[in-house]
C-alpha cells in the first residue's frame, strides 16, 4: 500500500468520479484505475461499487475510509514536523514561480528587490504550478508563486497578490471570435488545451460541470504558456487563460488569437505561499515582505 494509491481513493471519494479525481490528481484516468485495482488486489475486496460514470463506496471502501483520512493527515502532519529542522540560513534564496508570472511585473520585482538588497542572491526556479507546490513540500524552495492550491491549502500560507479575470482565447478564424463576450456552457462540446499542473482550466470545470459529472475534451501538454497559445492560434483547441496573459500574448506575439470575456465571470488569482509552521530565513522574509508590498503598490490592472 503506497500514500499514492491512499491520495488516488482519497479524491475518487472526493468527487465520487474517477476522471475529476485523476484530473485533481493531474494524472492519468488509467493511472487512478490502476492504483485503485492494486489497493483492492491487496486488500482483497472492492473499495468502490461502480456505476456508469459514477462511483460509490462499498462496505469496506466506507471502513478503509476512516483508515485512508487517518493516515493522509498524519503524513502531511510529519512531513509538516520534520520541515522546521530543515531551515539554515543563507546569504541565497530560492524562489520558485509559474512562467506567466512575467507578465505582472516579476522581472521588474526582482530588479528592485536586488537594488535595495544587492548581497542576496535570488536563485529562480521557474516550474508549473504543480510542481512548485511539490519544491515547497520538499523544500527545494521555501517561497512560490502559484495561481491555485486546492487539496494542499491545509499546508499553506498563503498572500494573495494577483486578481485577473480569467477569459477565453481562441483562433482569429473560430466560431467564437466573432463574439466579445462568451457563455462558458456554449463551450462545452470545444476541444480544450491546457498545461500540465495549471488549475485554471481544472478549477472552471469543477465549478461549472463537476456536479453534473461532465467533463469536456481536454488536451494536457507538458509545455510552457506561449506553447499552449501557439497550438490555439492554429485552431487545435480552446483554452482559459488571465486576462493579462492572453493580451500580452496578443499585443507581442500573435494579434491573430481573439479574446473574449466570460458571461460568467471567473477569477484567476496569483498567490504568494509558504508551507505552514516552516519557518523562514531572514533573508526569505525579507523578500516575502518585499514582494507583497512591491504588489500592492504595483498593481496590474486588466490591459
Amino acid at each position: 500500500m503506497t500514500f499514492e494509491q491512499i491520495k488516488s481513493f482519497l479524491a475518487i471519494v472526493k468527487y465520487n468520479h474517477f476522471t475529476l479525481a485523476s484530473q485533481e490528481l493531474y494524472i492519468s484516468q488509467s493511472s487512478i484505475s490502476k492504483h485503485i485495482k492494486s489497493l483492492e488486489k491487496e486488500l482483497g475486496v472492492e473499495l468502490f461499487n461502480r456505476q456508469h460514470r459514477s462511483v460509490r463506496l462499498t462496505e469496506a471502501g466506507e471502513e478503509f475510509y476512516k483508515f485512508a483520512s487517518k493516515s493522509m493527515t498524519n503524513y502531511n502532519n510529519i512531513l509538516l514536523d520534520m520541515k522546521k529542522y530543515s531551515c539554515e540560513e543563507s546569504s541565497s534564496i530560492s524562489i520558485g514561480v509559474i512562467d506567466t508570472m512575467v507578465e505582472y511585473g516579476f522581472a521588474s520585482l526582482i530588479g528592485d528587490f536586488q537594488k535595495q538588497y544587492p548581497n542576496i542572491q535570488v536563485d529562480i526556479i521557474e516550474r508549473s504550478n504543480s510542481k512548485i507546490i511539490e519544491y515547497l513540500s520538499d523544500s527545494i524552495v521555501n517561497l512560490g508563486f502559484i495561481n491555485s492550491h486546492y487539496e494542499h491549502k491545509s499546508m499553506l500560507i498563503l498572500e494573495k497578490i494577483i486578481d485577473d479575470d480569467l477569459v477565453l482565447v481562441t483562433s482569429g478564424n473560430h466560431i467564437f471570435s466573432s463574439k466579445t463576450t462568451v457563455d462558458i456552457f456554449d463551450t462545452a462540446k470545444e476541444k480544450y488545451i491546457c498545461v500540465n499542473g495549471d488549475y485554471y482550466l481544472h478549477n472552471v470545470f469543477l465549478n461549472t460541470w463537476g456536479n453534473l459529472n461532465y467533463f469536456p475534451n481536454t488536451l494536457y501538454i507538458d509545455s510552457q504558456t506561449k506553447t499552449l497559445l501557439a497550438l490555439v492560434s492554429e485552431n487545435i483547441g480552446i483554452t482559459l487563460l488571465p486576462h493579462n496573459v492572453a493580451s500580452s500574448y496578443q499585443k507581442n506575439i500573435d494579434n491573430s488569437i481573439h479574446i473574449s470575456s466570460l458571461k460568467n465571470p471567473f477569477s484567476a488569482n496569483i498567490f504568494l505561499a509558504q508551507l505552514k509552521n516552516k519557518k523562514l530565513s531572514k533573508n526569505e522574509t525579507l523578500f516575502k515582505n518585499f514582494a507583497i508590498n512591491w504588489f500592492q503598490k504595483n498593481s496590474v490592472k486588466n490591459v
